[in-house]
């Protein structure tokens, strides 16, 4: 099984969502588990590749992680998590910002 690491951005966007609410963290927490365990699902492709991805719903609300594999390591490191909306392209800033030169 991966082991899961947020990168500081995502650990600030998953405070900044659940510090209220205990039911998303545990959700949010399920999640993780999950990718931990089978890590491989929705790849982003283009300019984005390399990037992951795994959505859940809760209480009508669409919910996005966004995390990069390091199949060496086993880890998955969180790079974002978010509501649906707009999510994918907050991430895509973030990726050509701070990760995609680090990644080559």
């Amino acid at each position: 099984m991966y082991k899961a690491r947020f990168l500081s951005n995502a650990e600030k966007q998953l405070i900044k969502l659940t510090k209220k609410n205990k039911p998303l963290a545990r959700e949010f927490q399920k999640c993780i588990q999950e990718i931990r365990q089978n890590p491989f699902r929705e790849a982003k492709v283009g300019d984005m590749q390399g990037v992951w991805g795994h959505g859940f719903r809760f209480h009508g609300v669409d919910y996005r992680i966004a995390y990069i594999i390091d199949k060496n390591l086993l880890y998955i490191f969180i790079i974002g998590v978010g509501t649906h909306e707009g999510f994918w392209q907050e991430i895509k800033n973030y990726w050509n910002k701070h990760l995609k030169n680090e990644m080559k």
